[in-house]
């Protein structure tokens, strides 16, 4: 480990000659036993983070070491707290740029413990805020190294990097502890390049215009007596990549294994003119052996290189060095390893992740890795296939928070702790999973929008073959499972953002031309973009068997010139950006979303496709004659609504006819997503006004403070969303009243949320629950009447009527759903409210025999009755029933089959009941209480008896 320290040390200095002029120190070489050390920051080298204060500026120092005790470069000991102001902290001004910091005694300084071994000083400077850094150029810890006590001799290149860009003479300064008889020599020189005779410093100066590798080697004898020391330095001058045709005539981009098991690796840079491939199994040394060729195929220039001899089952990390200058990644890569995030990941998430090789590659690098066989995996299901799209009931869901320490908001959710919940899952009745993204983003703690590799799954979460256990098991379960992806925006770390100057970049503009850009923007017309979104869709759809995808900020998906705003060229920013602009229609959206719908159709002609286009009605008609699906947001209207504040809620969206007349079946309707408010949130959060209280607000106060009446509110919401035909969502844990905000006064909240499963073990949060699972039973069961050729008739504007009705018939077969939205009156004062939570009749919208109808479902805790005779059902505030004739799945209130008996039970998409858990006997009857064996079995509902206790599971049509 010291070894990897001390090369880690060396990195710094061969890969950054600006890190070396960030600071400089007297005395110019440290060791452990230097006093009075004083560190001079350069604010306009590196970052150029703090440049420009001014001398009443305060600029601090946030300082630790690397020790003996150090696991990585990255793991400071002795650091204060950021933000720590104190004086021993606080820089000294000197001059413009330029400030300074006295270091009395490093082991005093810092507070070393007895025998620890300093091997660096770390830096990182700030402003009193912290907004501000300096740091090195490209963002990374500045390091300075600290040598042992006794004779040193320490040889520095003023060159920018290991490689050789220019033809100029580079300076190379040799420094010594003592005075000494120096010597610098180039390997395959017999002269010396420089001598001095006792001297602490020598400078020689040296011009490399043949492509090559150099070796300088220093000597220095102390005059005093002693030891020589001795150190070397090894630089490479490389000469531009030649062209070749790349194997086969087209180029494809990511390391392709071919058919003799050779592998070629390459990489798109339009506009550069050198490629070298730095892999591991050259100990990462940058050989002109491995320059690649270029290959400029339409219009764009890709470098690539073949390589024998690697093993399929080896983890190979390597990066690419772009015109000697830009140490990259992969784009396309499978696996990434990141030297700030990956060191993080909690044990047995990633058991066999490789080392990041500290101290191998240049300070900050982020690695992609090659492994033969990362994508071969045993499926267990290979024919799965989904619902139609009407019929999608799909549950939105963020790994991070789903599972984990219960009642804690650490952020330690795992794929595996998915596959644990998917019985449950299964039993509430969703037939989709939306996974909030997974492709690895910045960090291991987000929600996954600041994507950085396209084709790599975040380890944070799990390996890739906990990816596809988790999928294999999904789909066992009659389960999809849709993949977010973010096609508008990366973050920071993406290739082909870090390879180019903002106002170069041919992937990226500086600015965006749309209303909504979060970090850096894609410009859709790049040919190279595009592929890269049709490959991702392809990747994710073969190598993973996901089924669909829903993708994030549509607005942003339309070609740059397509907005009406102006572009500058000589910025590559755009202005003139108004919202109106963005959210008008815009034919480039619809055509590129078209693009990338048929290339997935190349690998699964059924994949799901939901665009969070939020757009009008013409833009996403347009859109779903291809096929697509579009967001629905109707969480305005549910707040109100569980607010009593019926005037503003109308939850017409939820039904995609009554919405703006889009297309029947081409909306996926929410009350709740991550990008909203929880509704029950919304109401508990509600403050209680100061003064006089109307009696509507009232009202509000009176479901804020009861759990009954809140859970049953949101229980007649959860039947407007089950009961509509079309495709729905939910937001993980709305089925039970999670009330955890995710907003902060600046937006959303990403930070990590509550456990919250024990909310199951209240009666009114587990009275939704059961609603949800009964409905969605319900639903599955009958899915004639959620068909395009059903007869439907929606009423849900409460702001003209107290009342919501649906009405699904097809044929002989009715469905009623009838909701009291109106609040019973409510006195009293505050807070000593009485309510009036009395039964009243609402009328039922009947088209058969009255006498044909019962009631099948309702709320929570009630207990409605049906007037055959008057038509109408009694009903409490806030409550729903839902009514049908005898030819509809009778009563379901128990169709969940959880496993609080250690059992859990499910049906297959084939129609066989599986039961998992610990149990004697077990018997399968249909609801006329004949036995029907475990497989083959028809659509419908069926009694499962175990061990003498009965459950009802649903068989969902094939």
């Amino acid at each position: 480990m010291l070894r990897h320290l001390l090369l880690a040390m060396a990195a710094v200095v061969a890969w950054s000659a600006a890190s070396a002029q960030i600071v400089t120190t007297s005395p110019a070489i440290i060791q452990t036993d230097s006093k009075n050390i004083v560190i001079t920051f350069h604010a306009d080298q590196g970052n150029q983070g703090l440049m420009g204060l001014s001398a009443s500026a305060k600029v601090y120092a946030h300082t630790g070491v690397l020790t003996s005790l150090s696991a990585s470069s990255g793991d400071w000991k002795h650091a204060p707290a950021w933000g720590d102001n104190s004086t021993k902290y606080e820089m000294t001004y000197v001059s413009a740029n330029t400030w300074s910091l006295t270091i009395p005694d490093i082991s005093t300084y810092y507070d070393l413990d007895p025998g620890e071994e300093v091997k660096a000083l770390m830096f990182v400077f700030r402003n009193a805020t912290g907004s501000m850094e300096g740091k090195t150029a490209n963002g990374g810890d500045i390091a300075v190294e600290v040598y042992p006590p006794g004779f040193q001799v320490v040889l520095k290149s003023s060159n920018e990097s290991q490689v050789i860009n220019t033809s100029d003479e580079i300076t190379f300064t040799v420094s010594t502890t003592a005075a000494a008889n120096i010597n610098l020599s180039l390997a395959g020189q017999s002269a010396p390049l420089a001598t001095a005779s006792g001297a602490t410093s020598l400078t020689a100066h040296k011009a490399f215009t043949e492509v090559g590798s150099y070796t300088l080697t220093a000597t220095a004898t102390p005059v005093a007596g002693g030891t020589a020391a001795t150190t070397s330095l090894t630089l490479v001058k490389l000469g531009a990549s030649v062209a070749a045709q790349y194997p086969g005539g087209t180029p494809k981009m990511g390391a392709v294994k071919n058919a003799d098991g050779s592998v070629t690796f390459c990489i798109a840079a339009p506009d550069k003119s050198s490629a070298v491939l730095v892999p591991s199994w050259d100990d990462y040394q940058v050989l002109a052996s491995n320059q690649m060729r270029y290959h400029d195929y339409e219009g764009y220039r890709y470098f690539w290189t073949t390589v024998t001899g690697l093993d399929n089952s080896t983890y190979y990390p390597y990066y690419y060095l772009i015109d000697g200058t830009y140490c990259v990644s992969d784009p396309y890569t499978h696996m990434i390893l990141d030297p700030w995030s990956d060191k993080y990941i909690a044990d047995g998430v990633y058991p066999e992740l490789p080392a990041y090789p500290v101290g191998s590659v240049p300070d900050g690098t982020i690695l992609a890795v090659y492994k033969g066989d990362i994508d071969n995996y045993n499926w267990q299901v290979t024919d799965f296939k989904g619902v139609d799209p009407s019929q999608l009931i799909g549950y939105e869901l963020l790994i991070r928070d789903f599972t984990g320490e219960e009642g804690q908001a650490n952020g330690s959710g795992t794929v595996q702790g998915v596959i644990g919940k998917l019985d449950y899952l299964k039993s509430l009745g969703i037939n989709a999973i939306e996974l909030l993204p997974i492709m690895e983003f910045n960090g291991n703690n987000s929600w996954g929008y600041n994507t950085n590799f396209y084709f790599a799954p975040d380890k944070a979460y799990g390996t890739p073959d906990d990816y596809r256990l988790l999928v294999d098991e999904c789909h066992k379960r009659g389960i999809a499972v849709i993949l977010d992806i973010v096609f508008n925006q990366s973050d920071g770390q993406h290739p082909w953002y870090v390879m180019y100057d903002i106002a170069d970049n041919p992937f990226y503009n500086a600015s965006a031309p749309h209303a909504y850009s979060v970090l850096n923007d894609w410009k859709q017309e790049n040919p190279l973009v595009r592929r890269q979104e049709d490959d991702a869709v392809r990747y994710w759809l073969s190598a993973y068997n996901v089924d669909g995808f829903r993708f994030d900020l549509v607005k942003g998906l339309g070609d740059s010139n397509s907005y009406n705003a102006s572009f500058d060229a000589s910025t590559n920013s755009w202005s003139g950006v108004t919202d109106d602009k963005t959210n008008a229609y815009n034919a480039s959206r619809i055509t590129n979303m078209a693009r990338i719908h048929a290339a997935m159709r190349e690998v699964n002609p059924d994949a799901y496709f939901i665009n969070e286009d939020l757009a009008g009605v013409e833009e996403e008609n347009a859109l779903a004659q291809d096929g697509d699906l579009n967001w629905a947001n109707v969480n305005s209207a549910a707040i109100n609504f569980a607010l009593t504040t019926l005037n503003s809620s109308d939850m017409s969206r939820l039904y995609a006819p009554s919405d703006s007349e889009r297309t029947w079946g081409s909306t996926v309707s929410y009350t709740e997503s991550h990008d909203e408010e929880r509704v029950a949130y919304a109401v508990s959060s509600y403050e209680t006004p100061s003064g006089t209280i109307s009696t509507n607000v009232k009202k509000i106060l009176a479901v804020r403070d009861s759990p009954e009446l809140l859970m049953r509110r949101l229980g007649s919401e959860a039947a407007m969303i089950t009961l509509c035909p079309g495709a729905h969502m939910i937001w993980q844990f709305q089925e039970f009243g999670a009330d955890q905000t995710t907003k902060s006064s600046d937006g959303n909240d990403t930070s990590p949320k509550k456990v919250v499963w024990s909310y199951l073990d209240n009666q009114y949060n587990a009275g939704l629950h059961d609603t949800y699972a009964t409905l969605l039973a319900l639903r599955a069961a009958n899915p004639d009447l959620f068909s395009s050729s059903a007869s439907a008739t929606v009423s849900l504007n409460y702001a003209t009527a107290n009342t919501g009705t649906v009405t699904l018939t097809s044929g002989d077969k009715e469905l009623v759903l009838v909701i009291r939205g109106e609040m019973s009156i409510v006195t009293g004062t505050y807070p000593n409210l009485t309510v009036r939570d009395t039964e009243s009749a609402v009328a039922v919208p009947l088209t058969l025999d009255a006498t044909k109808y019962s009631v099948i479902a309702r709320s929570y805790g009630t207990a409605p009755t049906f007037d055959a005779t008057n038509r109408n059902v009694m009903l409490r505030p806030g409550a729903f029933a839902v009514l049908a004739t005898g030819n509809v799945t009778a009563s379901l209130d128990d169709i969940t089959a959880d496993d609080t008996d250690g059992v859990s039970v499910f049906a297959t998409p084939e129609g066989r009941i599986v039961i998992s858990g610990s149990y004697t006997s077990a018997r399968v009857c249909d609801l006329q209480g004949r036995s029907t064996g475990f497989s083959g079995l028809a659509p419908g509902i069926y009694i499962v008896n175990i061990d003498g206790r009965g459950y009802k599971v649903a068989v969902a049509p094939r």
